[in-house]
């Protein structure tokens, strides 16, 4: 009877040990799995934050910084402040007043056949400046430095330049076409941006997660649509937008919220003067941007 008993704790004995090996394995993976769900939470808020500031900096600045850059040309050298940001409001300004110039008979213009820094061109600029400096009613009340001025003026020379190229390439509609087709990209993505605060989010995390998504190339392209004014001329009517084939439903609730929260923000003339935008048939070739988070690309969750 008691070697029974014996042999019967010798096997309860043994199936504690591995319960207990079981249990000590199990709380292993658990830590080892917590570990992991941490280090992705860390990551996805950083990522997150990552975007936030890159919102908060760019609405700060009014939109994406206008970065100079070398663009190749024979005897071209815009070297002197392309590294400088300019605001959207200083491009308008200036090439509107060089615009006003224009039409008088003693301002000829850029001489485009010499490079930015030339003599002439800097007569041009600085007359430009004087101009703006002037309508701002003197340095103290412009918003803007020389410095920033000369680097609009040095950016539009270069695209003065390349517009002479495509005209008498044969290709000046084409780029037209397309730069009306980019301008209006960053427009929407400038919407999305300003609308991330007119939302009440659910917390931080929400709007963290709707700030990573907000990148030029995760909005979707759209293309005009025409009638005839009456005078044989096209007008734009609407435009049909092109979806993106690889989009979440997810992605496009966050888009759909933003546009919302910019359209009731806007007057009733504003509303009145958007012009209809309708899904067209035909699917956007792009493939996903780089830095996309996985919740906003169908099939990648």
């Amino acid at each position: 009877m008691e070697g029974q008993i014996n042999r019967i704790r010798s096997v309860m004995s043994e199936d504690c040990v591995v319960l207990l090996e079981e249990l000590i394995q199990s709380n292993r993976d658990l830590a080892a799995e917590n570990e992991k769900l941490r280090q992705e939470h860390e990551k996805t808020s950083k990522h997150q934050a990552e975007a936030l500031n890159r919102i908060e900096q760019r609405l700060k600045e009014g939109e994406t910084p206008g970065i100079l850059r070398r663009r190749a040309r024979p005897g071209a050298r815009a070297r002197e402040g392309r590294n400088i940001a300019v605001p959207a409001a200083c491009r308008r300004s200036v090439r509107k007043l060089y615009r006003v110039l224009i039409k008088r008979e003693d301002f000829n213009g850029f001489e485009l056949d010499e490079n930015a820094n030339s003599d002439n061109n800097r007569g041009i600029m600085d007359r430009v400046i004087e101009q703006v400096l002037h309508e701002y009613g003197g340095q103290e009340r412009c918003p803007w430095s020389r410095a920033i001025m000369q680097a609009a003026l040095q950016r539009y020379f270069l695209s003065c330049h390349e517009t002479r190229r495509l005209k008498t390439s044969l290709k000046y509609e084409e780029h037209k076409k397309r730069s009306r087709k980019n301008g209006r990209q960053k427009e929407k993505l400038t919407r999305r941006t300003v609308a991330l605060d007119m939302i009440q989010w659910q917390d931080a995390n929400a709007k963290g997660r709707a700030a990573e998504v907000l990148l030029l190339d995760a909005m979707s392209s759209e293309e005009s649509s025409y009638e005839d004014d009456g005078d044989g001329q096209p007008k734009v009517v609407g435009y049909k937008v092109k979806r993106l084939p690889w989009e979440s439903r997810s992605l496009r609730k966050t888009k759909k919220n933003l546009d919302k929260a910019y359209q009731k923000s806007l007057t009733k003339r504003a509303k009145e003067r958007t012009l209809p935008r309708t899904v067209s048939s035909d699917l956007s070739e792009r493939e996903p941007p780089h830095g996309l988070p996985d919740w906003a690309v169908e099939n990648c969750n």
